[in-house]
């Protein structure tokens, strides 16, 4: 006696989506109806529409049911129609109630940074940085997080590009420092603006990555130096990393 149907038509076909594509092995067709416990005649209807779908497809000579290759497309869509500061606006809100100071997300322009979202600090602090605001690459937290990141070739190709303007007596000002610094973002995943780009601001910050591993942003948290003594500074360079994590896993980044 066939069991009767539950649900709407749509929950029934995410039903047998979510057994193809979380099983540990190839599903058969008997198996697919006993894990969903939908009738036969019902369970054929939802996995052709699947199939139509491109959702899941169909071994013939295994007679099994896998993952279709639709799935990657319609996760590369989405992930494209992301909009990043959606995104990382509560992580950006949880790393503000956590550290009380300056939350930036930024994205690379070219060969500057452009700031596309920030959370003021409710204590005193007068930044350079403010959303829609173009900063150097080579100076910034966010700048180097992304920079240290890229493909070799277009890092080499911004690097040519910087202008390496003392800004302050620890602005880096030369391709091979700035090189030497990236390494080190690279091997700790952090990017540090010691004094680097105004007197007296320290900045932690961390890229954010796509699905593909590709850097797409980067999050900081800035603050004046009075305010940031070494203990306090670890527990800055541990939030942004962490929420920068977040962010990543919520655009499809894996570890």
């Amino acid at each position: 006696m066939e069991k009767k149907p539950t649900g709407s038509s749509l929950s029934k076909a995410l039903t047998m989506l979510n057994h193809v594509c979380t099983s540990p092995v190839p599903l058969r067709f008997a198996e697919l109806v006993d894990l969903s416990e939908l009738p036969k005649a019902t369970a054929h209807r939802q996995l052709n529409t699947l199939l139509e779908h491109g959702l899941v497809r169909f071994d013939e000579h295994k007679q099994a049911y896998y993952p279709g290759y639709g799935l990657l497309a319609l996760a590369h869509r989405t992930w494209a129609n992301l909009d990043i500061r959606d995104v990382a606006a509560s992580p950006m809100r949880d790393l503000w109630s956590c550290t009380q100071e300056t939350i930036h997300l930024a994205v690379l322009d070219g060969a500057d940074v452009i700031y596309i979202d920030k959370l003021e600090s409710p204590k005193s602090l007068r930044l350079y940085s403010a959303v829609g605001k173009k900063g150097p690459v080579y100076c910034t937290g966010v700048g180097k997080a992304m920079l240290a990141f890229l493909p070799t070739h277009i890092q080499q190709q911004i690097i040519s590009e910087q202008a390496f303007t003392r800004h302050t007596e620890h602005t880096l000002t030369t391709p091979e420092a700035l090189q030497d610094n990236l390494q080190q973002i690279k091997d700790s995943g952090i990017s540090l603006d010691l004094e680097e780009h105004e007197i007296g601001i320290k900045c932690a910050a961390a890229p954010i990555f796509n699905a593909r591993h590709e850097v797409v942003a980067a999050f900081s948290v800035t603050a004046p130096a009075f305010r940031t003594p070494d203990d306090i500074y670890e527990e800055m360079k541990k939030a942004v990393k962490l929420a920068a994590e977040v962010i990543s896993k919520h655009l499809g980044a894996c570890d």
